[in-house]
C-alpha cells in the first residue's frame, strides 16, 4: 500500500523542479562550455555531492570488478552518451522543444526492455501505445514544415532519449540484484562517467577556452547538485515511498515545468503544435507502460 502522499509528496515536486530546470541550465551553460565540458562537470559535481552524502552516511559501497564493469556499461548509455548529446541538441532547439523530447524516454524503455527482455514480452496495448508515442513525436516536431524541421537537434535529442531506454533496460538486466543503495549506486555511476566524459572533455575544449561567464558557472554548477545528484537519491525515495508507478508518473510533470522556464525565464516561443504532440506522446507513453494482468499475476507468482 502507498504512504500517505505527505510522505512523498515533498521529494516528488523537488525532483520534477530539478530535472524540469536542467534544460534552462544546459541553455546557459552552453553559452560559455562545450558540450562535453557540460556533461564532464554536471558528473563531476553530481559525484562528489554523492560521495559526501556516502561518506556521512558511512556506506562506502564495495564492488567486484565485474559488477563495475555492469555499472560503466549502464553509465555509458544513462551519463555519458546522452550527457553530450542533450547539449549538443540545444545548441540547435529550444529547450522546451528538448523537455518535450525527452518525455519520449519511457517509449524507448519499453521498446528495448521488449526487444531485449524476453520474458517481459510487449502486449499488443503496449505496441499500441509505441505506435501513438511515434505519432505524437511528428505532431510535436511539426513534420509538416519541412522549412522549419529542427531535423539535427531532433536526431540527437531523439539519440538521447534512446540511450536513456537501452541504459534503463541494461540496469533492469544487469544492476536489479545488487544489494547496496540507490545513493551508493548513483554516486559509482557518476564517477564512472567522469573518468570516461574527462578525455572526451579535454578533446573537445576551444583552444584558446573563453573565459566563462558567472551565470554559466552557477547553471553548471545548479545541474549536477540538483539534477545529477539529489534527484536520483529522491526519486528512489518516491519509489520506496509510493510505488514504481507513482514515481514514473514524474514522467508527465517534468516538462510542464521546463516548458514553464523555458517560457518565462529564457522569453522562447511555444508553438501550438509541441503541447499537442506532447500530450500524444505522454498518451502512448501511459499505454506503453500498461500490463496485462496475465504478466502481473505471473509476476507476482514468481516473487511472492
Amino acid at each position: 500500500m502507498n504512504a500517505p502522499a505527505k510522505s512523498w509528496l515533498p521529494a516528488f515536486i523537488i525532483c520534477a523542479v530539478a530535472w524540469g530546470s536542467s534544460f534552462l541550465f544546459i541553455h546557459v551553460a552552453i553559452e560559455s562550455f562545450t558540450a562535453a565540458q557540460v556533461a564532464f562537470g554536471r558528473v563531476v559535481v553530481g559525484a562528489i555531492v554523492l560521495g559526501v552524502m556516502l561518506l556521512a552516511m558511512r556506506k562506502w559501497p564495495r564492488f567486484t570488478w565485474r559488477q563495475v564493469g555492469s555499472i560503466a556499461l549502464v553509465a555509458l548509455t544513462l551519463s555519458v552518451i546522452p550527457f553530450v548529446l542533450i547539449p549538443l541538441a540545444q545548441e540547435h532547439i529550444t529547450s522546451i522543444l528538448a523537455s518535450l523530447l525527452n518525455a519520449t524516454t519511457p517509449l524507448w524503455t519499453a521498446f528495448f526492455v521488449a526487444l531485449l527482455i524476453p520474458t517481459e514480452r510487449a502486449s499488443r496495448l503496449q505496441v499500441l501505445g509505441l505506435v501513438i508515442g511515434a505519432m505524437g513525436i511528428a505532431v510535436l516536431l511539426g513534420a509538416w514544415n519541412v522549412e522549419g524541421f529542427p531535423a539535427l537537434g531532433a536526431a540527437l535529442m531523439l539519440a538521447a532519449t534512446a540511450c536513456y531506454g537501452i541504459g534503463g533496460t541494461f540496469s533492469r538486466m544487469l544492476l536489479n540484484r545488487l544489494s547496496v543503495g540507490p545513493t551508493a549506486l548513483s554516486g559509482t555511476q557518476m564517477a564512472l562517467s567522469a573518468v570516461m566524459l574527462a578525455p572526451i572533455a579535454l578533446a573537445t575544449a576551444p583552444s584558446p577556452q573563453p573565459q566563462p561567464t558567472g551565470v554559466s558557472v552557477w547553471a553548471l554548477l545548479g545541474l549536477g547538485v540538483l539534477g545529477t545528484s539529489f534527484a536520483y537519491v529522491l526519486f528512489y525515495q518516491v519509489v520506496q515511498k509510493a510505488g514504481a508507478t507513482t514515481a514514473a508518473s514524474v514522467t508527465y510533470v517534468v516538462p510542464v515545468i521546463a516548458t514553464l522556464l523555458g517560457i518565462v525565464v529564457l522569453k522562447e516561443e511555444l508553438y501550438w503544435y509541441e503541447p499537442v504532440g506532447a500530450v500524444i506522446v505522454l498518451g502512448g507513453v501511459w499505454l506503453a507502460q500498461r500490463k496485462p494482468k496475465v504478466l502481473e499475476v505471473e509476476a507476482k507468482a514468481a516473487h511472492p
